[in-house]
Parts: structure tokens; C-alpha cells; sequence
């Protein structure tokens, strides 16, 4: 499935008309508006690294109140 590039609805990979807006589409303007979701092992890593810097801000917080 693509995208219409005018309403964001789902359209077929050969329909040429979107079926919620009614407005014709180009071939070429269907692949330049998709989003792709963000492979599952870089949403890891991402989540991941940003855990590793809150707990090392925090920690660095402490240290300098003098609680650790």
C-alpha cells in the first residue's frame, strides 16, 4: 500500500485515482509520501542509548548534590 500525496489515505500499488479524495494520482507521486517505520533494531538501540543518558544525567545529578 502507498499513500495519496493529497489526503495521506491508503491507495493500491496500481490504482491511478485516490478512493478518498477522488483525485488522480501519478505513479511516481505514490512512493515519495510514504513513511517508513523505523526498523525494530535501531527503535531499540534509540531507546536504549536514551536510557543509558537519563540514568548517567541523574547520576551526575546526585554526584553533584553530594547524595551518592
Amino acid at each position: 500500500m502507498k499513500e495519496c500525496p493529497y489526503c495521506y489515505a491508503a491507495v493500491g500499488v496500481d490504482d491511478s485515482v485516490c478512493p478518498k479524495c477522488g483525485r488522480e494520482i501519478e505513479k511516481w507521486q505514490t512512493g515519495f509520501y510514504t513513511r517508513q517505520p523505523l526498523p525494530r533494531k535501531k527503535s531499540a538501540a534509540v531507546l536504549s542509548i536514551a536510557i543509558v543518558a537519563f540514568l548517567l544525567i541523574l547520576f551526575g545529578f546526585a554526584r553533584a548534590c553530594h547524595l551518592v
